[in-house]
């Protein structure tokens, strides 16, 4: 396949610098990169292909397919030299996106493209040595960065283009091969080849199954939790003995959330594209992420060089459940302390900064001791005392605070686990998740910036929006002199309060929703 007007071009001796804009990944983003291309040719020789700005090995290999691809698309250089410099200069590129706005760069340069043709789109995707193009991670990462630098035109390979197209605001034309690249960029955007990519149909309750929580038998109280949890956005601390059910409760947590707004599906999907784990798709589930106790500090919140995303990151706008909790090191979980209040973690590694979204709720399950039993109703335990407290101090008081629920399990009786499903007490889980949106809407119809979780509300806000009066504040200023709360733990119990209310639809916080945030915070 050669360029579309036919035959072989030269470059035409008119010396010029053209610019052409791709992206890079970078941490659980991109870089929006400048590609400037200039040719000098020579009376003699070969062409010289020459690659600066802080390339990667990818990048640097991408020479040789750019001969190659210049070479079946009919763009000879001729004798020469081929300057590819990549802005800005001083941060380090990386990956196989930047193929095509190399290759149309190179001969937009040689003289085939002018500036015009080029301004203003985004080309991304990786380019075969025989010109056809190959679907990249990272697309949706890229062309969100491009949008905010007011690009909203990309070219890119088909699937590429079809995530890009859940922008709304963005143009994106998919193509099999550069040679319908060069066409469309000279005759015009109306060529035939690259149709403009549609939106995807996003179906409004993929990826939510709440039906899930009727698997559980008995554990009314950690369904109420769970019921709090989802709705209010509240971490969650289970403790009880191995079998209990701590694993699955967790677990069906995300069944219980709403499903994920588009802009919300596409930020996640963003993330996940840019750390390579690219979705192929806009997904539609909220995340659950259970990384394993031998989770190193740089694999949970974060780190590396170059830095990358955590498990907390990875669980952004989804849930991140943490079993076995006291086994995680120290270091680690208090990594959890700032990210749980700010919902975004700030990594600095070998002189780069990066700040990445960890937004996520967090859930996290362990035994009553050492050995898993202590108070278990038929088992007795085996730890000495002071083994149950050094095992509980291992989690720091300052970590706990910040968990707004904490529930204490006991094994299901027998005859609970073995009957009917439909015999269960307690709300389907169906029912449970409704309540949870209907819950949500209120707490977002009381404010004005948009919909906030009422784990997320700070002092001021709770002035407004929770405040305390005749018998609900005399029960917590009760309970706050005899537990001893401390000022978080007395706005967490104000937040759950507050949740309780909204899942009563009650405007008001009563005495009642205030001995339910207490019940569901019992001291440790």
């Amino acid at each position: 396949m050669v360029f579309p007007s036919g035959g072989s071009r030269v470059w035409n001796g008119m010396r010029r610098t053209i610019r052409a804009h791709g992206a890079s990944l970078d941490g659980a983003g991109a870089l929006l990169v400048t590609v400037e291309a200039r040719f000098e040719p020579a009376k003699e020789g070969a062409t010289e292909i020459h690659l600066t700005g802080l390339p990667d090995s990818v990048l640097r290999e991408s020479r040789g397919r750019l001969s190659c691809v210049l070479g079946a698309t009919g763009l000879r250089l001729g004798a020469g030299r081929l300057f590819l410099h990549l802005v800005p200069a001083a941060r380090r590129k990386s990956g196989e996106a930047l193929d095509l706005a190399l290759v149309v760069a190179a001969g937009a340069a040689a003289g085939h493209l002018t500036q015009g043709q080029v301004d203003g789109t985004l080309f991304l995707g990786e380019v075969g040595i025989d010109g056809r193009l190959h679907a990249v991670p990272g697309g949706l990462a890229c062309v969100a960065e491009a949008r905010r630098a007011g690009i909203r035109r990309v070219i890119a390979p088909t699937e590429t283009a079809e995530e890009a197209a859940a922008l709304g605001d963005v143009t994106a034309h998919g193509a099999e091969h550069v040679a319908e690249v060069l066409s469309h960029l000279t005759r015009g955007p109306s060529a035939a080849g690259l149709p403009a990519a549609s939106p995807p149909l996003l179906d409004p309750d993929a990826g939510t199954s709440p039906e899930r929580l009727d698997e559980v038998r008995g554990q009314a109280e950690a369904k109420l939790a769970l019921q709090v949890a989802a709705a209010g956005g509240h971490g969650v601390l289970l403790i009880g003995p191995p079998g209990a059910g701590k694993s699955m409760l967790a677990q069906r947590l995300v069944d219980l959330l709403p499903p994920m707004a588009l802009e919300e599906r596409v930020e996640v999907t963003t993330l996940l594209s840019a750390t390579g784990r690219w979705p192929r798709g806009l997904v539609s589930r909220r995340p659950f992420r259970a990384p394993h106790h031998t989770t190193s500090f740089a694999g949970l919140i974060g780190g590396g060089s170059p830095i990358s995303a955590g498990e907390i990151s990875l669980a952004h706008r989804g849930v991140l459940f943490l079993d076995e909790l006291p086994e995680f090191g120290r270091d680690a979980l208090e990594g959890l302390r700032q990210p749980l209040e700010a919902g975004e973690v700030h990594l600095a590694r070998a002189g780069r900064r990066r700040t990445l979204p960890a937004r996520f709720q967090l859930v996290a399950a362990m035994n009553p001791c050492p050995c898993g039993y202590a108070g278990h109703p038929r088992i007795p335990c085996r730890c000495a005392p002071g083994a149950v407290r050094r095992y509980r101090q291992r989690i720091s008081g300052p970590l706990l605070d910040r968990v707004d629920i904490r529930v204490e399990l006991q094994p299901a009786p027998a005859d609970v686990v073995v009957g009917a499903a439909t015999l269960a007490p307690g709300p389907r889980g169906v029912q449970v998740a409704g309540d949870v949106r209907a819950a949500r809407a209120r707490a977002a119809a009381r404010l004005d910036g948009g919909p906030v979780l009422n784990a997320a509300l700070g002092p001021d806000a709770l002035d407004e929006v929770a405040p305390l009066r005749g018998e609900a504040r005399v029960v917590l200023e009760r309970a706050a002199r005899r537990d001893h709360l401390s000022s978080r733990a007395l706005q967490s119990t104000r937040r759950v309060a507050r949740t309780a209310a909204d899942l009563r639809g009650a405007a008001d916080i009563g005495p009642t929703d205030i001995a339910t945030a207490l019940a569901l915070r019992p001291p440790l």
